[in-house]
């Protein structure tokens, strides 16, 4: 009996002319092969097909160099079933002479089809995340050309409004009417000069008379503990021109009401231990000159009447759907802190 039989390995030797002379038990209770079906060149026929040459070419440039090796192929189990092998050889010499080689087959199988599902996975997030861009771009090439395409009878219907509204006297009904319609064209010319710049990251939208900032001077505090949201929330609002500071918490938005004044507050309501509700509550609490009077907006991913009339409760003077359009937080923070009536 050899050593070698009694090590729960798969283990085999080979001479210089690549025939097998001995595999392990271990190998023979892998393979249903008997001794004899395995010695010379039989063991070739558990390789999968596609695997064989592959493993030859390895070998072959092994034994001519003398040098040790490492492959990966599919073995067939004695169930027919082809598992994936780590095959490790060494040469063996005897009184410095090379009389072959001596490996060791390792089953990987579980950990290469986790490597596979791994790449698939990836894969197919790398597609869908492309196709997610595309259709980000082409979502952002119809907003600037609907935007585009907005902005002229925007700009005319103020411009007009207001050279009609001259021609009237200041108390006539019809002159505060237009001076109202005046007013809605330009918020709204605004607001779409501010949408344009979002849709056209690193262009600088063209400024038009009527086209200057739509919040220029207006402070934002925005409290959100998500850091990728509150990111997005501060870029659209300094685009449109305010001055923005940002918290992650209830307990730093009211450090910095302590210090800075805010015209309005956007809030997370969704934040961990109802810490949105927490905010609203000490806010209001305030005297008028510390910010207890400062309008503030919730943002939410429910639409259930009971959670916004406890918004509203709360404090609250308008509520925003997550994820927050731009077009709504524009208008939501441009109604609330410079409000336009007809």
């Amino acid at each position: 009996m050899r050593i070698d039989d009694d090590l729960p390995l798969m283990l085999w030797t080979a001479r210089p002319d690549l025939s097998c002379d001995y595999v392990s038990p271990a190998w023979l209770a892998y393979t249903g092969f008997s001794l004899e079906q395995a010695l010379g060149q039989g063991w070739s026929r558990a390789l999968h097909p596609e695997d064989l040459a592959r493993w030859l070419d390895a070998c072959v440039r092994a034994f001519d160099a003398h040098e040790p090796f490492a492959i990966e192929y599919r073995l067939r189990r004695r169930d027919g079933d082809y598992r994936w092998m780590l095959d490790r050889a060494a040469p063996r010499r005897h009184g410095g002479t090379f009389i072959g080689y001596a490996g060791v087959c390792v089953d990987i199988d579980q950990a290469k089809r986790a490597q596979h599902e791994l790449a698939r996975s990836l894969e197919r997030e790398r597609r869908l995340r492309h196709a997610a861009e595309e259709t980000s771009r082409a979502k952002e090439a119809f907003l600037a050309g609907v935007l585009n395409e907005l902005r002229p009878p925007t700009r005319a219907m103020a411009t007009w409004a207001g050279h009609l509204r001259e021609r009237l006297s200041p108390a006539a009904e019809a002159g505060r009417a237009l001076e109202a319609i005046e007013r809605n064209a330009r918020l709204q010319s605004r607001i779409i000069g501010s949408l344009l710049e979002l849709s056209q990251p690193g262009q600088a939208a063209p400024r038009h008379g009527l086209e200057e900032p739509l919040l220029s001077g207006v402070r934002v505090l925005v409290v959100e503990d998500d850091a990728a949201a509150r990111e997005l929330l501060v870029r659209v609002l300094r685009v449109a021109g305010a001055e923005t500071r940002a918290a992650a918490s209830s307990r730093e938005a009211l450090e910095m009401l302590g210090s800075w004044r805010p015209d309005i507050v956007l809030s997370d309501l969704g934040m961990r231990g109802d810490e949105g509700y927490v905010l609203i509550r000490a806010m209001r609490s305030l005297p008028a000159e510390r910010g207890g009077c400062v309008p503030a907006a919730a943002l939410t991913v429910t639409t259930e009447p009971l959670a916004r009339s406890r918004a509203a409760a709360a404090g609250y003077d308008a509520q925003l759907a997550k994820p927050v359009e731009p077009v709504a937080l524009l208008a939501t923070v441009a109604r609330l802190v410079q409000p336009v009536s007809l």
